[in-house]
């Protein structure tokens, strides 16, 4: 270990190099990211991101299940403070998503790209469960509906417009933020002459697809 490294406690190495390895993610993109850079970057030595992650999956792994972790911190305080207003509930959502994949674009990418990860990891499996049962409590409250539990979502005892409704919302969600990092709405802003295009569009188009009620239901 390098002189840095022995100021880290034990616990907190591992997110250094955590840390580290996003900064290289942000800097280089994926193609930047190695074991080396990320001893490099941390003042660890060469073996200690092979050691702690057993390899680059496991370090891109780990980032993954981190990222994942901090949408469903965004999709958490998001349900938190809804005051029941369906359409403000997934508009909030969808910016808070697309505002995270604008601003981390490279951590959003590695995300979904599963190949690259070890998708059996417990450490991803738990924040992928967390990110994406807070989403499906998200749906449930648009509808209008109480939460089910994540069993019931998965044996399929929930309502089937449900499911077509949470394919519906994510597809919406994630496409609209991926094409954003992607600069494929470059110019819709000044066409549109909005202010702040991201939460304007986003509004128009959740206040589209959120069912509204009939005045006898």
């Amino acid at each position: 270990m390098t002189k840095k490294a022995d100021n880290y406690h034990h616990g907190n190495l591992r997110q250094a190099m955590l840390d580290a390895a996003a900064a290289i993610l942000a800097e280089d993109g994926l193609q930047g990211l190695t074991l080396r850079a990320c001893a490099r970057k941390a003042g660890v030595s060469h073996a200690a991101p092979a050691h702690h992650f057993k390899g680059l999956t496991g370090l891109r792994t780990a980032i993954a299940a981190e990222s994942f972790h901090m949408i469903a911190a965004l999709a958490e305080k998001v349900f938190a403070q809804n005051d029941g207003n369906a359409a403000i509930l997934l508009r909030d959502f969808a910016v808070a998503y697309s505002s995270f994949a604008k601003n981390k674009p490279e951590r959003f990418r590695l995300m979904f790209r599963r190949d690259l990860l070890d998708i059996d990891d417990q450490g991803l499996c738990d924040a992928e469960e967390r990110a994406y049962t807070t989403f499906v409590n998200i749906v449930h409250a648009v509808r209008g509906e109480e939460a089910g539990t994540l069993a019931e979502f998965r044996e399929g005892k929930l309502p089937k417009e449900l499911y077509s409704d949470i394919t519906l919302y994510w597809s919406v969600v994630h496409g609209f933020a991926h094409l954003n990092i992607e600069r494929q709405w470059d110019g819709y802003g000044e066409i549109m002459g909005a202010k702040d295009f991201e939460t304007e569009i986003l509004a128009d188009i959740t206040r589209r697809i959120v069912p509204t009620k009939k005045p006898n239901d």
